[in-house]
């Protein structure tokens, strides 16, 4: 007897209807239709920020590489830094990209999504901006340690010039006011 219940239920057509959902009232549709509106207006502005901050990693990250680039191999890595700035700068793009589509379907040319192009030019600005930046940068920094060393060179040889029985005395002189204000540093540093 259960086992034909059963079979029966099994077997059986889904005899039930539902009723139509109940009208919401008038002000409570409203306050509902704000509120989505609300939300999406929050969604559109977080995505705004994450869009923001995730460019803004990216071509600091580019940046970091190339100076990194240009600082360890100075101006043979010139082109190696330029390239991975670039393309890393050029990641955000990507993103703005992936949305184009372009078909070739019945022998016409179909693109979608379109008015993503110029985003992608931004992105293309910025990150040639940003290489731009980070080599001038390096440009700015190996000038200055050049004049720097200059300097520093011709202040030694005017030393050199002006007493040249303290040579060996002053270089003396000097490692040793550098090893005793290291130890004071220590000192103070460490003191509590």
């Amino acid at each position: 007897m259960l086992s034909e219940e059963l079979e029966q239920d099994i077997t059986g057509e889904d005899t039930t209807t539902y009723a139509e959902d109940t009208a919401l009232p008038k002000d409570l549709a409203e306050a509902v239709a704000i509120e989505k509106q609300r939300r999406q207006e929050t969604l559109a502005t977080r995505r705004k920020i994450l869009s923001f901050f995730l460019s803004w990693s990216f071509h600091a990250t580019g940046v970091a590489i190339a100076k990194w680039c240009l600082v360890l191999g100075g101006g043979a890595a010139l082109w190696m830094a330029v390239t991975l700035c670039f393309t890393i700068s050029f990641v955000p793009a990507s993103f703005i990209a992936s949305g184009i589509n372009v078909n070739y379907t019945e022998g016409r040319l179909e693109a979608t999504n379109m008015e993503r192009l110029g985003g992608i030019v931004v992105q293309v600005g910025a990150a040639s901006v940003t290489t731009w930046l980070a080599i001038k940068d390096y440009e700015s920094l190996n000038r200055m340690t050049q004049e720097t060393v200059a300097q520093m060179s011709e202040d030694i040889r005017i030393i050199q010039k002006q007493y040249p029985q303290s040579d060996p005395w002053l270089s003396i002189g000097i490692a040793v006011l550098l090893v005793v204000g290291g130890f004071v540093a220590m000192h103070l540093v460490t003191r509590r």
